[in-house]
């Protein structure tokens, strides 16, 4: 039994130099809309109903501010806090926060993750203008670590998130819905967030979203091919200030929870492409 129940990843917010550039790249070519701006000078940014899946954060650098779970409603968020503190893990209370989702608590992972938890979020309208692709929903989070056992004990036994599958001692995926993972870790010798994904509908989607990179000056970093672990097909390209971002469909669904055995898989057989070659260096 965790300590908390997770239901599903919520948001990423990054730091960022130049908002305005990255607000524009982030509505014209990865199929956002802006929802709000505060008086930090925050950008919320969406891609359905919820007040926003992505936050750009001014800062005089580059990456991940922090991540966001979200445990369904401000009932759940008082009991996380509750057994947070039963438990004896530290944590901050963030009042009001960021707009569109109420108070939240902050914690540290084992490798000083910055993760929030939220209570739900304000709902809003899902349309914001044509696009030439809308993203349906922010998928998952995958962050580079010093330990994937460590990290899965501590997303296991605070969190509520299950293992699906894993690759060695490198490489690991977690899930806290029927989605084959929400969060991803993997051991590379250094400690930051790898890439952040959006699901879209289903392939064509992928090869649209390619020719609209390529009509405005941008290209794939690596893809499209379709990952082992989760099965899905992807695309991964980068954002003006070098967030890597995967564009992802046809995600492996795990409704069996009581009877579902994770996959041990080798490192040495194909599973970061089942299609093709693994990605660039700059890439991994």
């Amino acid at each position: 039994m965790s300590i908390v129940n997770v239901k599903h990843v919520s948001h990423v917010a990054l730091k960022t130099r130049n908002v305005e550039s990255q607000a524009a790249f982030y509505a014209n070519i990865v199929g956002l809309g802006e929802t709000q701006r505060d008086t930090t000078g925050r950008v919320y940014l969406r891609c359905n109903a919820n007040h926003h899946a992505i936050v750009l954060v001014p800062s005089t650098e580059s990456g991940l501010d922090h991540y966001a779970l979200n445990v369904g409603d401000a009932a759940a968020l008082e009991s996380a806090a509750t057994a947070l503190s039963r438990a004896g893990i530290s944590y901050e209370t963030e009042t009001p926060g960021e707009l569109g989702q109420g108070p939240s608590l902050r914690l540290r992972d084992p490798d000083g993750h910055l993760v929030e938890l939220i209570g739900g979020m304000e709902q809003v309208s899902p349309n914001y203008g044509p696009r030439a692709v809308q993203p349906r929903k922010l998928g998952h989070v995958t962050l580079l670590v010093d330990d994937c056992k460590r990290s899965a004990e501590f997303y296991s036994e605070v969190l509520g998130f299950r293992v699906s599958d894993w690759v060695d001692d490198i490489f690991l995926w977690m899930r806290c819905n029927p989605d084959h993972h929400g969060l991803a870790f993997a051991k590379t010798g250094f400690v930051t967030m790898h890439h952040f994904a959006f699901e879209v509908v289903d392939f064509a989607y992928l090869s649209r979203h390619a020719d609209h990179l390529m009509n405005n000056g941008y290209v794939l970093l690596y893809g499209p091919g379709r990952h082992g672990p989760g099965q899905n097909q992807f695309a991964y390209f980068r954002d003006p200030e070098r967030n890597l971002i995967e564009f992802m469909c046809d995600l492996q669904q795990i409704w069996d929870d009581e009877t579902y055995v994770p996959r041990v898989w080798n490192s040495q057989e194909r599973w970061v492409n089942m299609w093709g070659p693994d990605g660039p260096a700059d890439f991994v």
